[in-house]
Protein backbone atom coordinates (compact mmCIF):
# COMPACT_ATOMS: atom_id res chain seq x y z
CA UNK A 1 0.00 0.00 0.00
CA UNK A 2 1.36 3.34 -0.90
CA UNK A 3 2.22 5.75 1.62
CA UNK A 4 -0.24 8.85 2.22
CA UNK A 5 2.07 10.80 4.09
CA UNK A 6 2.00 14.37 2.28
CA UNK A 7 3.13 17.86 3.82
CA UNK A 8 0.10 20.58 3.90
CA UNK A 9 0.92 24.47 4.34
CA UNK A 10 -2.16 26.33 3.82
CA UNK A 11 -2.61 29.92 5.24
CA UNK A 12 -6.29 31.17 5.34
CA UNK A 13 -7.41 34.59 5.88
CA UNK A 14 -11.17 34.81 7.13
CA UNK A 15 -12.90 37.85 5.15
CA UNK A 16 -16.43 38.53 5.41
CA UNK A 17 -18.72 35.24 5.68
CA UNK A 18 -16.14 33.31 3.35
CA UNK A 19 -12.55 32.53 3.36
CA UNK A 20 -9.57 33.80 1.33
CA UNK A 21 -6.44 32.41 0.73
CA UNK A 22 -3.84 34.59 2.64
CA UNK A 23 -1.10 36.63 0.05
CA UNK A 24 -1.17 35.47 -3.25
CA UNK A 25 -4.22 33.80 -3.20
CA UNK A 26 -2.27 30.64 -4.00
CA UNK A 27 -4.19 27.67 -2.76
CA UNK A 28 -1.36 25.22 -1.00
CA UNK A 29 2.31 25.64 -1.04
CA UNK A 30 4.07 22.25 -0.87
CA UNK A 31 3.14 18.54 -0.95
CA UNK A 32 4.84 15.62 -0.58
CA UNK A 33 4.76 11.53 0.53
CA UNK A 34 8.18 9.44 0.71
CA UNK A 35 6.88 7.74 -2.57
CA UNK A 36 4.63 8.47 -5.68
CA UNK A 37 4.40 12.19 -4.59
CA UNK A 38 1.17 14.25 -5.08
CA UNK A 39 0.80 17.89 -4.51
CA UNK A 40 -0.68 19.50 -2.01
CA UNK A 41 -4.54 20.01 -1.90
CA UNK A 42 -6.27 22.70 -3.24
CA UNK A 43 -7.81 24.59 -0.44
CA UNK A 44 -11.16 26.54 -0.13
CA UNK A 45 -11.50 30.46 -1.34
CA UNK A 46 -14.08 32.70 -0.82
CA UNK A 47 -13.98 35.42 -3.67
CA UNK A 48 -13.56 34.56 -7.51
CA UNK A 49 -13.41 38.50 -8.24
CA UNK A 50 -9.92 39.85 -9.17
CA UNK A 51 -8.46 36.62 -8.35
CA UNK A 52 -4.83 36.32 -9.32
CA UNK A 53 -3.24 33.53 -11.38
CA UNK A 54 -3.43 29.76 -10.74
CA UNK A 55 -6.46 31.09 -7.84
CA UNK A 56 -9.32 29.32 -7.15
CA UNK A 57 -12.30 29.81 -8.75
CA UNK A 58 -15.71 28.79 -7.78
CA UNK A 59 -17.73 26.62 -10.22
CA UNK A 60 -20.64 26.48 -8.38
CA UNK A 61 -21.82 25.95 -4.87
CA UNK A 62 -24.55 23.10 -4.27
CA UNK A 63 -26.63 23.15 -0.90
CA UNK A 64 -23.51 22.39 1.47
CA UNK A 65 -20.56 22.22 -1.19
CA UNK A 66 -18.58 24.26 -3.61
CA UNK A 67 -17.03 22.92 -6.66
CA UNK A 68 -13.77 25.11 -7.70
CA UNK A 69 -10.90 24.85 -9.85
CA UNK A 70 -7.19 26.14 -10.03
CA UNK A 71 -4.22 25.23 -10.92
CA UNK A 72 -0.78 23.89 -9.68
CA UNK A 73 2.58 23.08 -11.01
CA UNK A 74 0.87 20.17 -12.78
CA UNK A 75 -1.93 21.69 -14.55
CA UNK A 76 -5.61 22.01 -13.69
CA UNK A 77 -6.99 20.70 -10.15
CA UNK A 78 -10.54 20.69 -9.80
CA UNK A 79 -12.12 20.23 -6.07
CA UNK A 80 -14.97 20.03 -3.72
CA UNK A 81 -15.28 21.45 -0.23
CA UNK A 82 -17.55 22.13 2.58
CA UNK A 83 -17.20 23.49 5.70
CA UNK A 84 -19.09 21.21 9.26
CA UNK A 85 -22.26 22.39 10.34
CA UNK A 86 -21.57 21.15 13.90
CA UNK A 87 -18.21 20.88 15.46
CA UNK A 88 -17.77 19.60 19.00
CA UNK A 89 -16.62 20.75 21.79
CA UNK A 90 -17.85 23.92 21.39
CA UNK A 91 -15.53 26.85 22.11
CA UNK A 92 -12.02 25.34 21.00
CA UNK A 93 -9.95 27.50 19.08
CA UNK A 94 -9.49 25.94 15.60
CA UNK A 95 -7.90 27.60 12.13
CA UNK A 96 -10.84 26.88 9.49
CA UNK A 97 -11.91 23.14 8.96
CA UNK A 98 -12.40 21.74 5.27
CA UNK A 99 -13.39 18.66 3.66
CA UNK A 100 -12.00 18.17 0.19
CA UNK A 101 -12.02 15.73 -2.43
CA UNK A 102 -9.54 16.83 -5.33
CA UNK A 103 -9.35 15.53 -9.05
CA UNK A 104 -5.81 16.37 -10.91
CA UNK A 105 -5.88 16.18 -14.62
CA UNK A 106 -2.63 16.68 -15.46
CA UNK A 107 -1.73 13.69 -13.09
CA UNK A 108 -5.25 12.41 -14.25
CA UNK A 109 -5.96 11.15 -10.44
CA UNK A 110 -9.32 11.46 -9.09
CA UNK A 111 -10.88 11.52 -5.84
CA UNK A 112 -7.91 12.50 -3.43
CA UNK A 113 -10.16 12.47 -0.31
CA UNK A 114 -8.36 15.15 2.82
CA UNK A 115 -9.57 17.63 5.45
CA UNK A 116 -7.87 20.21 6.84
CA UNK A 117 -9.07 19.69 10.74
CA UNK A 118 -8.04 22.93 12.13
CA UNK A 119 -5.42 22.28 14.47
CA UNK A 120 -1.98 19.87 14.52
CA UNK A 121 -2.89 16.51 14.91
CA UNK A 122 -1.83 14.39 17.90
CA UNK A 123 0.81 11.87 16.58
CA UNK A 124 0.22 8.12 16.60
CA UNK A 125 -3.90 9.12 16.44
CA UNK A 126 -6.04 7.77 14.30
CA UNK A 127 -8.14 10.40 12.66
CA UNK A 128 -11.22 8.80 10.90
CA UNK A 129 -14.00 9.47 8.35
CA UNK A 130 -17.22 8.18 8.60
CA UNK A 131 -20.28 8.14 5.78
CA UNK A 132 -23.32 7.30 7.65
CA UNK A 133 -21.76 5.10 10.10
CA UNK A 134 -19.20 3.27 8.02
CA UNK A 135 -15.69 4.37 9.33
CA UNK A 136 -12.46 4.86 6.91
CA UNK A 137 -9.20 5.13 8.83
CA UNK A 138 -6.93 8.25 7.91
CA UNK A 139 -3.36 9.11 8.33
CA UNK A 140 -2.30 12.26 9.75
CA UNK A 141 0.36 15.02 9.05
CA UNK A 142 -0.11 18.46 10.36
CA UNK A 143 -3.30 19.70 10.08
CA UNK A 144 -4.09 17.33 7.70
CA UNK A 145 -5.37 14.05 7.11
CA UNK A 146 -6.00 11.70 4.09
CA UNK A 147 -7.68 8.29 3.98
CA UNK A 148 -4.87 5.48 5.40
CA UNK A 149 -5.76 3.47 1.65
CA UNK A 150 -6.21 5.05 -1.82
CA UNK A 151 -7.79 2.33 -2.44
CA UNK A 152 -10.72 3.47 -0.64
CA UNK A 153 -11.11 6.54 -2.21
CA UNK A 154 -13.25 5.54 -4.74
CA UNK A 155 -15.71 3.79 -2.16
CA UNK A 156 -15.45 6.93 0.10
CA UNK A 157 -16.61 9.05 -2.82
CA UNK A 158 -19.53 6.62 -3.99
CA UNK A 159 -20.98 6.84 -0.24
CA UNK A 160 -21.11 10.20 -0.45
CA UNK A 161 -22.44 10.65 -3.33
CA UNK A 162 -24.99 7.88 -1.19
CA UNK A 163 -25.14 9.49 2.17
CA UNK A 164 -26.54 11.47 4.34
CA UNK A 165 -23.70 12.43 6.76
CA UNK A 166 -20.14 12.82 6.93
CA UNK A 167 -18.28 12.88 10.04
CA UNK A 168 -14.54 13.38 10.70
CA UNK A 169 -13.09 12.47 14.20
CA UNK A 170 -9.09 13.45 15.49
CA UNK A 171 -7.27 14.36 18.16
CA UNK A 172 -5.21 17.54 19.08
CA UNK A 173 -1.53 17.46 20.35
CA UNK A 174 -3.53 19.29 23.79
CA UNK A 175 -5.44 15.96 23.72
CA UNK A 176 -8.76 17.44 22.91
CA UNK A 177 -10.84 14.84 20.66
CA UNK A 178 -12.57 16.74 18.03
CA UNK A 179 -16.32 15.56 15.98
CA UNK A 180 -16.82 17.36 13.06
CA UNK A 181 -20.29 16.98 11.28
CA UNK A 182 -21.36 17.43 7.62
CA UNK A 183 -24.34 17.71 6.03
CA UNK A 184 -23.60 15.66 2.20
CA UNK A 185 -26.29 17.75 0.79
CA UNK A 186 -25.37 18.82 -2.37
CA UNK A 187 -22.28 16.54 -2.83
CA UNK A 188 -23.20 14.70 -5.44
CA UNK A 189 -23.87 17.59 -7.83
CA UNK A 190 -20.39 19.32 -6.55
CA UNK A 191 -18.65 16.10 -7.27
CA UNK A 192 -20.29 15.54 -11.09
CA UNK A 193 -19.24 19.69 -11.28
CA UNK A 194 -15.73 19.10 -10.93
CA UNK A 195 -15.38 15.92 -12.77
CA UNK A 196 -16.58 17.42 -15.47
CA UNK A 197 -14.43 20.19 -15.63
CA UNK A 198 -11.08 18.59 -14.98
CA UNK A 199 -12.52 15.24 -17.40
Amino acid sequence: MKSMYRDLVAVFAVTGLGLALAATGAYAATAKKPAASKPAAAAPAASTAAAPAGAPVSIGTFNAWTAWTAKDSTGLICYVSSEPNSSLPKGVNRDPIHFLVVDRKGLGTRNEVQTLIGYTIKKGSKPSASVDGKTYPMIPDGSGAWLASAADEPGFVAAMKAGKSLVVKGTSTRGTETTDTYSLAGATAALDAANKACF
